[in-house]
């Protein structure tokens, strides 16, 4: 029944903070964005609903969203993740420009508009602290979760009770099917190595573009000791901090960063 008790409250949520445009419903193919979903019908509330096209996605997740959730409208962003990667350099765990550039602030047509997300307070304290209605300043809204309060187990009861189909990775023992690469992927080896294995065709992408942003920045990353661009991509494997915070700003001030 407290699952039960869940899912009302969380339709009611819903109802009462719908906007006269209605919602926009942020979809990935995870498991807690087919969940939040399913409850923005069940609430029968105003809504629109997209998938940010990350270039970075599983691609068996693309597969299952064009099978079992055509109505979902995708989102390009201006520039792939290798774009900005060769421009930018590598994201990190503190400063996932990634994030930013592809997902939040990808749309300049959600500003000012109500954005209905499956994030979870038992996720991380990070997300518990933000609360269940946040500002997003990369997007310039607001954003509402209203599975907030679902525990994980909430959420695959739900999928079971309800019969949704979810990414078989699941099944293949993936806890997680977002971005192929990612950050916070890295310092954990085990999974990091799965994901080359699994994905090698992106890993060898984001070598080549490695190579491409190091000769770029040659001289700044010998001035601080990493001679190359394979020992550049290892450190940020380990999750190691390349350069302290006053060079990373020091180093900004050159032209690679004048588009950011």
């Amino acid at each position: 029944m407290f699952l039960d008790y869940k899912i009302q409250e969380a339709v009611q949520f819903l109802k009462e903070h719908e906007p006269p445009e209605g919602y926009i419903v942020k979809f990935s193919g995870g498991k807690d964005s087919i969940v939040v979903y399913d409850i923005v019908k069940k609430a029968g509330v105003k809504h629109e609903v997209y998938y940010n096209f990350t270039t970075l996605d599983p691609p068996e997740v693309i597969g299952f969203m064009k099978r079992y959730y055509p109505e979902v409208r995708w989102i390009k962003p201006k520039r792939s993740f290798w774009q900005w990667l060769v421009r930018a350099g590598l994201p990190t765990k503190a400063k996932r420009w990634c994030c930013t550039k592809l997902k939040h602030a990808a749309n300049s047509k959600e500003a000012g508009r109500k954005i209905v997300v499956g994030v979870r307070a038992d996720e991380s304290w990070k997300r518990a602290k933000r609360g269940r209605i946040s500002y997003n300043p990369d997007g310039r809204n607001y954003v509402y979760a209203p599975i907030f309060h679902f525990t994980e187990e909430d959420v695959w009861e739900y999928i079971e009770r309800c019969k949704l189909p979810y990414p078989s990775l699941y099944d293949e023992g993936f806890n997680r099917v977002a971005c192929v690469v990612c950050p916070f992927i890295c310092g954990n080896r085990k999974l990091l190595e799965r994901h080359r294995e699994r994905w090698g065709k992106y890993y060898k992408k984001l070598e080549l573009c490695v190579a491409e942003y190091f000769e770029r920045k040659k001289s700044f990353y010998e001035s601080i000791g990493v001679r190359s661009a394979e020992e550049l991509l290892e450190k940020w494997y380990a999750g190691e901090a390349v350069a302290r915070p006053e060079e990373e700003r020091e180093d900004r001030n050159g032209s690679l960063w004048e588009d950011f």
